[in-house]
């Protein structure tokens, strides 16, 4: 998922409260888990919309390479195929000495800095024409066959390329069902792309979610992060959707970690299986 360029803004006090027994049963288990992330974290507030093509096509370069790569090859189609521009005014993260700040970055708020290649170029292009001006992103064959699916998708939905139009025409659900049968655009990316761009009340799962419910006991789902998503999506309360996710994302990265997680400083130790043998 894309890093962050702005500090991710949250609310409430975060105080250390920890789990004091374990929950048998797997939603219940959740809501648990949910509460007391909240607790320790505060609850991650989403910051405003983005332009959601933008958005997808961002996320859809960021795929198994890193954000800096991804923005290049983002900005290099800028810079081939330019949009008129809208004044966009935000600034990308520098370091002291002036270079793209890697850990302040995220990639989704680029969309707030960089104008927009002009999407009906990009949509005329060729496969291989396309490829070319997004390799520095990795994978460019693939990654420009779901770029430019996702544009003729859209093009012929609504006969323009604005993604918030396509998904009040379908709603929500049927969008994602319509967009996940593209080609290379996985669950995890347009749910990405949704959350991100649009604020909708999901949780993605990437590799620190799939990991942590796993490894908690809420689903039992192997390696296939798509049934994960699944079996999530209807167990987790209207609106808690978006912080669970990111306070997942933030708990993967510091305490339930894919190697030596630190289990004696666990909150969530009482309800999880799965403590000190990962």
């Amino acid at each position: 998922m894309p890093a962050r360029l702005t500090k991710l803004k949250r609310t409430g006090t975060p105080r250390k409260v920890a789990a004091r027994a374990a929950v048998a049963d797997p939603r219940k288990r959740l809501l648990r888990v949910i509460a007391l992330l909240e607790a320790n974290l505060g609850t991650p507030v989403w910051d405003g919309p983005k332009d959601a093509l933008e958005v997808l096509v961002l996320t859809i370069l960021s795929q198994n390479t890193t954000d800096p790569n991804a923005l290049r090859a983002y900005q290099n189609l800028v810079s081939a195929l330019p949009a008129p521009p809208t004044g966009k005014s935000a600034a990308l993260p520098r370091d002291a000495d002036g270079n793209l700040d890697k850990v302040r970055l995220r990639l989704s708020d680029a969309a707030r800095a960089v104008e927009a290649p002009d999407w009906a170029r990009v949509a005329g292009l060729g496969p291989d024409e396309l490829a070319g001006l997004i390799r520095a992103a990795g994978l460019p064959q693939s990654k420009a066959g779901s770029i430019l699916a996702a544009l003729h998708w859209l093009y012929g939905l609504t006969g323009h390329y604005r993604l918030e139009t396509a998904i009040e025409k379908l709603g929500l659900e049927a969008a994602l069902a319509a967009l996940t049968a593209l080609k290379g655009i996985g669950v995890k990316t347009i749910s990405v792309t949704l959350i991100e761009a649009l604020g909708a009340d999901l949780c993605p799962v990437d590799t620190h979610v799939h990991r942590i419910v796993n490894r908690l006991g809420i689903v039992d789902t192997g390696a296939n992060r798509d049934r994960t998503f699944a079996l999530l999506k209807p167990m987790i309360p209207a609106g808690r959707a978006y912080a669970l996710h990111h306070n997942l994302l933030t708990f993967g990265r510091t305490v339930c970690t894919a190697r030596a997680p630190a289990c004696g400083n666990c909150v969530l130790r009482k309800l999880c299986p799965s403590r000190d043998k990962a």
